[in-house]
């Protein structure tokens, strides 16, 4: 089963503005966009909406620091359908978090004839991150060249209990109480 393999790294401010200057040297651009994420829970669902992407996605296992996990998208018509789907999803009872918007850049970096995409991303009040990630149902194969792509930006695999200790600050913080 094709699943997402991604490792993330936390990055400083100043990693980020380095890494912003010398990836598009190093890789192809294949995107740039500010997306907003509403995501629920307790299940992984989340509405993802931008100029360019209109979606709702469910995640498998709601740890956004596992290595690999299920992701299932379908793709929405317009933002109108994104507004109506977090109106249902509401209704149904699901746990709503605050949203947030990335501003990201992907590029893609060719391993061994693998296309993987190492995405910058800037979340205001939350953090700056790199993800490098594939989708494949070859856990084992792609880890170490994930491993290698993050080293090789100067980065370090993030620290999973850190992570979610900054995502659950986070819902503290914006939740609406």
């Amino acid at each position: 089963m094709v699943q997402e393999i991604e490792i993330k790294a936390l990055l400083t401010k100043e990693k980020y503005e380095e890494l912003k200057r010398t990836l598009p040297v190093k890789f192809r651009k294949v995107n740039e966009d500010s997306v907003t994420t509403v995501k629920f829970t307790p299940k992984d669902v989340r509405v993802r909406y931008s100029e360019k992407l209109r979606e709702v996605v469910f995640k498998a296992m709601d740890d956004p620091t596992m290595l690999s996990r299920k992701e299932i998208s379908i793709n929405l018509k317009d933002i109108d359908d994104c507004h109506r789907m977090v109106e249902l999803l509401s209704d149904l009872g699901l746990e709503q978090h605050p949203s947030w918007t990335t501003e990201r850049a992907d590029f893609v970096s060719n391993v061994e004839g693998n296309e993987y995409v190492i995405s910058l991303q800037y979340i205001p009040n939350f953090a700056y991150i790199l993800e490098a990630e594939i989708l494949s149902d070859d856990f084992a194969m792609h880890i170490p060249v994930l491993r290698k792509i993050v080293s090789g930006l100067g980065c370090e695999p993030l620290d999973s209990d850190d992570f979610k200790s900054r995502i659950k600050e986070y819902i503290e913080k914006f939740s609406k109480k």
